[in-house]
Protein backbone atom coordinates (compact mmCIF):
# COMPACT_ATOMS: atom_id res chain seq x y z
CA UNK A 1 0.00 0.00 0.00
CA UNK A 2 1.05 3.70 -0.73
CA UNK A 3 -0.80 7.44 -0.64
CA UNK A 4 0.10 10.07 -2.32
CA UNK A 5 -2.31 12.82 -1.73
CA UNK A 6 -5.82 11.22 -1.31
CA UNK A 7 -5.29 8.10 -3.48
CA UNK A 8 -4.27 5.09 -1.72
CA UNK A 9 -2.48 2.47 -3.85
CA UNK A 10 -2.40 -1.01 -3.43
CA UNK A 11 0.26 -3.05 -5.99
CA UNK A 12 0.76 -6.48 -6.65
CA UNK A 13 4.45 -7.27 -8.27
CA UNK A 14 4.89 -10.60 -10.32
CA UNK A 15 7.78 -11.41 -11.61
CA UNK A 16 8.46 -14.87 -14.05
CA UNK A 17 10.93 -17.84 -14.05
CA UNK A 18 11.47 -17.14 -17.95
CA UNK A 19 9.45 -16.50 -20.96
CA UNK A 20 8.42 -19.94 -21.33
CA UNK A 21 6.00 -19.42 -18.43
CA UNK A 22 3.73 -16.79 -20.00
CA UNK A 23 3.28 -13.02 -19.54
CA UNK A 24 4.06 -12.10 -15.52
CA UNK A 25 0.74 -9.60 -15.81
CA UNK A 26 -1.05 -13.19 -16.74
CA UNK A 27 -0.72 -13.75 -13.12
CA UNK A 28 -3.26 -11.52 -12.15
CA UNK A 29 -6.45 -13.53 -12.89
CA UNK A 30 -9.92 -12.89 -11.50
CA UNK A 31 -9.26 -15.13 -8.34
CA UNK A 32 -6.37 -13.00 -7.86
CA UNK A 33 -7.99 -9.38 -8.17
CA UNK A 34 -10.81 -11.21 -5.65
CA UNK A 35 -8.20 -11.65 -3.03
CA UNK A 36 -6.58 -8.55 -3.27
CA UNK A 37 -9.80 -6.51 -3.34
CA UNK A 38 -10.54 -8.51 -0.44
CA UNK A 39 -7.42 -8.01 1.45
CA UNK A 40 -7.91 -4.04 0.58
CA UNK A 41 -11.21 -3.64 1.65
CA UNK A 42 -10.11 -5.69 5.29
CA UNK A 43 -7.26 -3.23 5.56
CA UNK A 44 -9.01 -0.34 4.80
CA UNK A 45 -11.40 -1.44 7.08
CA UNK A 46 -8.93 -1.25 10.10
CA UNK A 47 -8.03 2.61 8.82
CA UNK A 48 -11.08 4.87 8.85
CA UNK A 49 -9.47 7.92 8.45
CA UNK A 50 -8.90 7.21 5.07
CA UNK A 51 -12.13 6.42 3.83
CA UNK A 52 -12.31 9.70 1.84
CA UNK A 53 -9.54 8.53 -0.23
CA UNK A 54 -9.42 7.02 -3.82
CA UNK A 55 -8.41 3.40 -4.12
CA UNK A 56 -6.80 2.37 -6.44
CA UNK A 57 -5.07 -1.20 -7.48
CA UNK A 58 -1.64 -1.18 -9.43
CA UNK A 59 0.11 -4.59 -11.14
CA UNK A 60 4.07 -4.00 -11.44
CA UNK A 61 5.69 -6.87 -13.67
CA UNK A 62 9.10 -7.84 -14.47
CA UNK A 63 8.78 -8.64 -18.18
CA UNK A 64 12.08 -9.33 -20.52
CA UNK A 65 14.30 -7.83 -17.42
CA UNK A 66 12.54 -4.79 -17.13
CA UNK A 67 9.64 -3.58 -14.88
CA UNK A 68 6.07 -2.29 -16.36
CA UNK A 69 3.80 -0.47 -14.47
CA UNK A 70 -0.54 -1.22 -15.29
CA UNK A 71 -1.85 1.67 -13.22
CA UNK A 72 -5.84 1.38 -12.30
CA UNK A 73 -5.21 -2.49 -13.27
CA UNK A 74 -8.42 -3.34 -12.41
Amino acid sequence: MARRGNVVVFGEVKGKGGDGFGDALDMVDAEKQRRIFVAAETWLAQHPELARCRVRFDVVAERSGRLARVADAF
